[in-house]
């Protein structure tokens, strides 16, 4: 019996020698943080639309993306994929970035790529005339229009950013008109002095102030110019009237003496007067069947060119009047935008656009 107890223990001691100098080692339990990692590692269902990754980095050695991929040989590395703008399958493998979902009706879900944010669109540019003032070496002020175009969406175009407008309101060029038609999206015609009675085959009546008729027909050259380009054009107070009268209208050269209003009616700046505007109108989308206008003229268009709609009228004076994009009103409404009258260039901007 105690030999073979002492047999067991020869070769125990020499299972135990021979695990020592073989190196063995048992298995270890993992680490925490290495098990975590382990656990939490998607299963692999093939390429996917990456997650929203802002950092602007871009995969490497990635499956070509149809229909817009390039390949940027000059990189170092090995098969970078430049991904141009453009509507890529989901599944698609592609670089990582802010991706915009695009539902086109189909079963197919899409996503759009954007280089960036859309840029804003271009600001329709805008003609503003304004009259040259000989003794004074300068043109005149224009802010309130200035303001009114901007705010409603469009660039002023004043005479001092155009060589050839101001030559054409300095001088009377008339040459210059249809090049401007056709380099700008719109005309603003302000107000302004009288219009030179023989324009419109009348004589000139006492009441009437002294006209400037180079600025007479630089207005008429351009309002006759933007209508046969099939250009937007705003005609405002004196504006209306150099659009009646390029279009073979007339003028009341005097409101109180022929018409037998109230001087004060239509000639102080601080008054307010209701004008009626007409159902179905460009301005009856506005502001419905009444507004409350200012004017600042003591002549007015009497009846409305072919092919206008009347808009709107005080008694017998007309107050508004269109046709297509040719939007003529008598009263001041870039004096009232905090009184409501933005809404009027907006929309004319929007024409322009």
């Amino acid at each position: 019996m105690k030999r073979i107890t002492a047999l067991i223990l020869f070769l125990l001691c020499s299972v135990g020698l021979i695990i020592v100098y073989s190196g063995f080692e048992p298995p270890l339990e993992p680490a925490d943080d290495q098990q975590r990692s382990e656990e939490t590692q998607p299963e692999a269902t093939g390429p996917a639309i990456p997650s929203d990754d802002r950092s602007g980095s871009s995969p490497v050695n990635l499956i070509p993306a149809e229909p817009d991929t390039d390949k940027n040989d000059g990189s170092d590395e090995s098969e970078v994929m430049i991904y141009k703008p453009g509507t890529y399958k989901v599944g698609t493998d592609i670089p990582a970035g802010i991706y915009i979902a695009e539902n086109d009706g189909s079963d197919i879900s899409k996503v759009m790529i954007r280089d960036s944010l859309e840029p804003e669109k271009e600001k329709p540019n805008i003609i503003i005339t304004a009259r040259y003032m000989t003794t004074r070496g300068r043109f005149a002020e224009r802010d309130n229009y200035i303001e009114a175009v901007s705010k409603g969406g469009g660039t002023p175009v004043m005479p001092q950013d155009d060589t050839e407008l101001a030559r054409l309101l300095r001088t009377g060029a008339t040459e210059y008109a249809e090049i401007l038609a056709e380099r700008y999206d719109g005309l603003v015609l302000s107000g302004g002095g009288d219009v030179a009675a023989h324009f419109f085959n009348q004589e000139h009546h006492p009441a009437s102030n002294t006209p400037d008729e180079t600025l007479d027909k630089a207005e008429l050259a351009l309002a006759l110019a933007f209508i046969k380009a099939n250009k937007p054009v705003l005609g405002i107070c004196r504006g209306m009237q150099i659009v009646n009268v390029a279009l073979g209208g007339e003028l009341i050269q005097d409101i109180p003496d022929l018409l037998g209003i109230d001087p004060g009616f239509h000639q102080d700046q601080q008054t307010r007067h209701p004008i009626d505007i007409l159902p179905g109108t460009w301005l009856y989308e506005m502001f419905g069947p009444q507004a409350n206008v200012n004017s600042t003229h003591h002549q007015c268009v009497t009846g409305i060119p072919e092919g206008f709609t009347l808009v709107a009228q005080a008694g017998p004076v007309i107050e508004a009047m269109v046709s297509g994009n040719i939007l003529c009103v008598q009263f001041h409404p870039e004096r009232m935008l905090d009184e409501g009258m933005l809404p009027l260039f907006e929309d004319f901007i929007m024409r322009c656009s």
